[in-house]
């Protein structure tokens, strides 16, 4: 007799690999059968089907998007299992403070998941041996992540994070370049402002909007701080006062149902 022991896994697999064929005995046994479907699409570019587990080894060079992919994409699973470069890993698993230097990947990734490092690799353990050593991590989305917008905390942390690390916020929020397109961006997220005529377009407008993030950033305690020494809570804190007084980093409403994803999380 042949029982049958059928799974509720389906494994993807984004390359070329052939399929099993099913076998079986005339005497009593059991065949597990895995449903396995081989996905020949690029991984950043194909949209990823339902999953619970992923292990992988990836190449180093799409470190960056595909983790983000992951974690910001709108299928929710269990962990992702990864072998990743070892100087990668460690800007994961940096925390504020940390000599490393906190990093807005890290900040981006432990927003809405946690990381934990399993083991490194020597470089050594490979045939042929690459040049760098690696490590594995488990990557676990959070049951909870704070009640942020994620399109603009992802564009809030590019902004806080694009500089010099050592440089202040104090002295990041006073650069023209970031005031002007902050003013912009801002500006097109209020409706009213599109009918204010030239008043708000002049130089007295942006000379003004400038002393409202400074404001902003020195009544909130943070002039003097910098962004990889603050915590995720506080990082958040300082988003939500710029929210209220009316700036935003991001263009609300104008991104796709689907997000890019793609280095700038570096």
């Amino acid at each position: 007799m042949l029982t049958h022991l059928t799974t509720h896994f389906t494994l993807y697999l984004f390359d070329e690999m052939p399929k099993p064929k099913k076998k079986g005995r005339k005497h009593d046994t059991w065949v597990l059968f895995l449903f396995l479907q081989v996905i020949e699409r690029d991984a950043m570019r194909a949209p990823f089907p339902r999953f619970d587990l992923v292990v992988a080894n990836i190449p180093y060079r799409i470190s960056s998007p595909l983790v983000i992919k992951l974690v910001y994409g709108a299928t929710p699973f269990r962990s992702a299992t990864l072998l990743l470069q070892k100087e990668f890993a460690r800007r994961l698993l940096t925390c504020p403070g940390d000599s490393g230097g906190f990093n807005r990947l890290s900040a981006n990734v432990k927003l809405v998941a946690d990381v934990e490092l399993v083991m490194d690799v020597s470089k050594r353990d490979f045939l042929p041996s690459p040049k760098v050593d690696s490590s594995v991590v488990i990557i676990r989305p959070k049951h909870q992540i704070p009640n942020v917008d994620l399109h603009e905390w992802r564009s809030f942390t590019r902004t806080c994070f694009s500089s010099n690390r050592n440089k202040t916020l104090g002295a990041l929020f006073k650069l023209k370049g970031k005031v002007f397109e902050l003013f912009k961006i801002s500006n097109g997220n209020d409706e009213c402002s599109l009918h204010k005529g030239d008043e708000v377009q002049d130089e007295g407008g942006l000379t003004s909007f400038k002393e409202k993030i400074i404001g902003v950033v020195r009544t909130g305690g943070f002039e003097d701080k910098r962004p990889a020494k603050l915590s995720l809570q506080e990082l958040l804190h300082l988003l939500s006062l710029f929210n209220q007084a009316g700036i935003y980093f991001n263009h609300r409403g104008r991104h796709k149902i689907e997000d890019t994803f793609d280095t700038d999380d570096e």
